[in-house]
């Protein structure tokens, strides 16, 4: 009798820790795919210029601000933070047995102040440098930057890309001074193709 129970106090032992090896692998590789997935490095200079003229600008002919803009970089996506909060949601969500991956948007929007596109690697294109430092609040400053550059300048993030997935990602922003509230940010996704870029 106390063999029995012996043996089937090893198997319930043995079983409850295959099952905590188990999980513990499924959150390790899980962890691992979203590290895959969260590689982004910024582009070779010339494939990221080739991808801005080819890709990106011509779209900017259907939209209000057209080519008469600037492009100040932002900031892209922060994916080191985006991959260790992920992390910490993934391994709280697998102690309380859930299972479920989600990226959440990059950081909030800032300018890139260690980069500057260089207009003459652009098509058509005008670069106004300064707007990270326009002073927002001063009616006066807006009225002199309106009436030399118009309203409307298109601020881009520097194309990050991730070899593992063949993902590109970029962020645009139409600075107008006080136009607030109207989605005027936006997140994009390419895929790089055989042919060249397409959009997600």
């Amino acid at each position: 009798m106390m063999r029995k129970l012996f043996l089937l106090l090893i198997i319930v032992l043995t079983g409850c820790h295959s099952k905590s090896d188990h999980a513990a692998q499924k959150l390790n590789d899980t962890l691992a795919k979203l590290r895959i997935m969260t590689d982004f490095r910024p582009l070779d200079s010339t494939e990221a210029y080739s991808f801005i003229n080819k890709y990106y600008l011509p779209r900017l002919d259907t939209i209000p601000t057209g080519r008469k803009i600037s492009i100040t970089p932002l900031m892209g996506g922060d994916f080191k933070e985006i991959f260790e909060r992920d992390s910490i949601r993934l391994t709280k969500e697998y102690q309380a047995k859930k299972q479920s991956i989600e990226l959440y948007p990059p950081s909030p929007n800032f300018y890139d102040s260690s980069y500057r596109w260089n207009s003459k690697h652009l098509i058509n294109t005008q670069i106004v440098a300064g707007i990270e430092n326009l002073d927002r609040h001063s009616i006066s400053n807006l009225s002199k930057w309106h009436k030399k550059y118009g309203w409307g300048y298109m601020c881009i993030s520097y194309p990050q890309y991730n070899p593992h997935t063949n993902k590109l990602f970029i962020r645009e922003y139409i600075e107008n001074g006080d136009w607030c509230g109207t989605g005027r940010e936006r997140t994009f996704f390419y895929t790089k193709t055989a042919d060249g870029w397409k959009r997600d």
